[in-house]
């Protein structure tokens, strides 16, 4: 029997810390964006990044709850790539607040 939130944990830490280099990468290449528009994966990665926090609370509760404690490895990995993707989202917001900033600053 598979412990189905700790896949979800996973498969969702991965998209989590993915969001916004794949942004950034996307919006660096296309020629109609800029730069800044890869803030808009700030949020996505944040929420990702909750769910498999959530989702590994689940697999770990559901590893803890059989005998072969299957899973409890793979939640473990989920809840540290939803973490990282949490510090990126955090990372982003700080970079999207100094850019505002700065912006602000330099039109006054």
């Amino acid at each position: 029997m598979r412990n189905a939130p700790a896949l979800w944990s996973v498969l969702l830490g991965l998209l989590a810390v993915a969001a916004i280099p794949v942004a950034v990468a996307y919006a660096d290449r296309s020629p109609r964006l800029e730069l800044i528009w890869a803030g808009v994966a700030v949020p996505v990665a944040a929420l990702l990044g909750l769910a498999a926090l959530w989702a590994a609370r689940a697999g770990r509760r559901r590893a803890e709850l059989t005998l072969r404690r299957s899973g409890a490895r793979t939640a473990v990995v989920g809840r540290l790539l939803a973490l990282v993707g949490l510090v990126f989202a955090g990372t982003g917001a700080i970079s999207l607040a100094v850019y505002a900033i700065l912006s602000w600053r330099g039109r006054t």
